[in-house]
């Protein structure tokens, strides 16, 4: 015979979708168990800083991304 789930699959799935959408970790102790939802931190959006001047970069790699960026911007203007 099987063993009761510590968690219902409803109850796990809403709390996976509010840690995918606040970006924080949440935890539930069952028993002494504890659940933990941890969101994949590469899909929660970040906000972004007011429109960066080249100047404040501090690595080449983030002024590139703010270039790609910018000129993707531009070719979405002009078509």
């Amino acid at each position: 015979m099987t063993r009761a789930a510590l968690v219902k699959a409803a109850d796990l799935k809403r709390i996976a979708n509010a840690a995918k959408a606040t970006g924080m970790r949440f935890e539930i102790e069952v028993n002494g168990t504890i659940v933990r939802a941890i969101p994949d931190i590469q899909d929660i959006p970040r906000p972004s800083a007011v429109d960066p001047q080249p100047e404040d970069f501090t690595s080449l790699a983030e002024w590139q991304a703010w270039r790609d960026r910018e000129r993707a911007r531009e070719a979405q203007r002009h078509s």
